[in-house]
């Protein structure tokens, strides 16, 4: 298996954030993403100081999520006639050694897409690939079944898989072939994004609402 890439399928979050990881510690890699093109989708995502002291780890800076985001100043918990019922700092301004940042997702996507083809080359995200499932090698390494966007099909040798291919993963479904549907909660949310008056901090996260029926929004 020597010289062999670790293979990941999915080119999202996880799957980005995984092959920067590896580059840093010299362990080559390639990415598997279905879609064709990159675009920055989704909404707002809290990212929380942990999660921001791995990404100052991996040389993303404070200058870079500010193109994609800004750092939350505050929690609060308001009432339906509009006083607080709790509230309390965040980031930095809770003691914390990192920031908490609120981004817009898919442009924290891009940036981390971006970064992997800065350091690792464009050949490193294999767009329009889509892994189909794998074979377990009797030598240790794994053969990855890969469909492309225009039907064709191939196999790529890697020393592992690491599947980051989302909530209907081919990865997880081959592995656990007994597991049963997705089960829905009961929980519908509507999320969404809207032109706005900065409030209280400027850059506060505020929830308020009942039991049954609530409303989370936040500036990114």
């Amino acid at each position: 298996m020597t010289g062999l890439p670790v293979l990941i399928a999915g080119g999202g979050i996880g799957g980005l954030a995984l092959a920067l990881t590896l580059n840093q510690i010299g362990v080559p890699c390639t990415v598997f993403e279905q879609v064709r093109e990159m675009k920055p989708l989704g909404v707002g995502i809290n990212i929380q100081p942990n999660a921001i002291r791995e990404l100052f780890d991996l040389d993303i800076t404070a200058a870079d999520l500010d193109e994609v985001g800004l750092p939350a100043r505050e929690w609060a918990l308001v009432g339906l006639n509009g006083n607080d019922i709790y509230a309390e700092p965040r980031g930095l301004e809770a003691g914390y050694r990192w920031p908490q940042y609120a981004v817009h997702r898919g442009l924290f996507q891009m940036l981390l897409y971006a970064k992997v083809v800065e350091r690792m080359g464009a050949g490193a995200v294999r767009m329009g690939h889509r892994v189909a499932g794998y074979r377990n090698e009797a030598d240790g390494a794994v053969t990855v079944l890969v469909e492309a966007a225009d039907g064709t099909r191939s196999e790529e040798r890697g020393s592992l898989l690491i599947g980051a291919d989302g909530l209907h993963s081919a990865v997880r479904a081959q592995m656990h072939p007994g597991q049963p549907p997705i089960h829905w909660g009961g929980a519908i949310m509507w999320r969404g994004t809207s032109p706005g008056v900065p409030i209280r901090t400027g850059a506060s996260f505020v929830g308020l609402g009942t039991h049954r029926h609530r409303v989370v929004f936040y500036p990114i």
